[in-house]
């Protein structure tokens, strides 16, 4: 069942990515930070030992950071549910906001199929989950093959075997005649590449979610107060770093051609310079 959930989960998150695209009503912030704290308990579980509370600190504003707080409060009201039930929740969750908000064709075309492909998935659990012991159906067992008459042959035994055996035993016998066919579905390698390929889906999901995430912190970073005044002090610093080591060239080069113009000009500004810092800092 968890393997259906997660395909359903993935599904439901491809669908997110089109809903632009469809022209449908944002909906309220209430529906997105519920949808947001599902999510983030279904790819990376409680947010205790993730992240701690969003505190104030330079460079963020307050609205900002009422944003992180509010998403760190959705997350954190998720806490206790299995990554199973969180994918369920938001499953439902995202039918529900996308059933009153997603009300135009394509919107309703995109919720009809999720919805269409989340029923089968009910379906096929509670009817697994309410079939009793007394209502299943066994496979006669196999028993030995009665001895054919006359001389047609001896008697043949046949041992139990399993479907996946079976399968297994009839590809063997198939040689290299059945090479490229389709792996038969329901058997162990195929449901093995089904379930890595779903897990792999949500791997990706999340490490999409943590790059988009990380690219936004960096945005704000650098639009911050702070960084602009850094970066221009970098600017001011290394245009006179260059300036220095310019004017020291030319005054090697008079000093050689023995012009000392611009040398004893140099050492005006610096007196100037002394003089002036030594009437406004305090004599010690």
């Amino acid at each position: 069942m968890a393997d259906s959930v997660d395909r359903v989960f993935v599904h439901a998150l491809n669908t997110v990515k089109k809903i632009p695209k469809t022209g449908a009503s944002r909906p309220p912030s209430s529906d997105r930070l519920r949808l947001y704290g599902l999510y983030k308990q279904a790819m990376e579980g409680d947010v205790d030992g993730v992240m701690e509370r969003p505190e104030q600190r330079p460079g963020v504003d307050a609205d900002e950071l009422q944003r992180e707080r509010d998403k760190w409060d959705a997350w954190n009201a998720q806490s206790g549910l299995s990554r199973t039930e969180a994918k369920r929740r938001y499953i439902e969750a995202l039918i529900e906001t996308m059933h009153r908000y997603a009300t135009t064709p394509d919107g309703k075309a995109l919720v009809a199929e999720l919805e269409f492909v989340w029923d089968q998935i009910k379906n096929n659990s509670a009817s697994s989950s309410n079939a009793s012991p007394k209502d299943a159906t066994f496979a006669e067992p196999r028993r030995f093959q009665r001895p054919l008459t006359g001389t047609e042959g001896p008697m043949k035994v046949l041992s139990p075997m399993s479907e996946d055996d079976a399968a297994e035993q009839y590809r063997e016998t198939q040689g290299d005649d059945d090479d490229g066919e389709y792996v038969k579905k329901g058997d162990r390698w195929s449901r093995k590449v089904e379930r890595a390929l779903v897990r792999l889906s949500a791997e990706v999901a999340a490490l999409r979610e943590q790059i988009t995430a990380g690219r936004e912190w960096r945005s704000k970073k650098e639009r911050s107060l702070t960084a602009w005044a850094s970066w221009i002090l970098w600017i001011v610093t290394k245009h006179l770093a260059i300036d220095v080591v310019i004017l020291g060239i030319v005054l090697l080069w008079m000093r050689k051609r023995k012009d000392r113009r611009l040398e004893d000009q140099v050492r005006a500004i610096l007196r100037l310079g002394r003089e002036y810092a030594r009437k406004i800092l305090p004599s010690r």
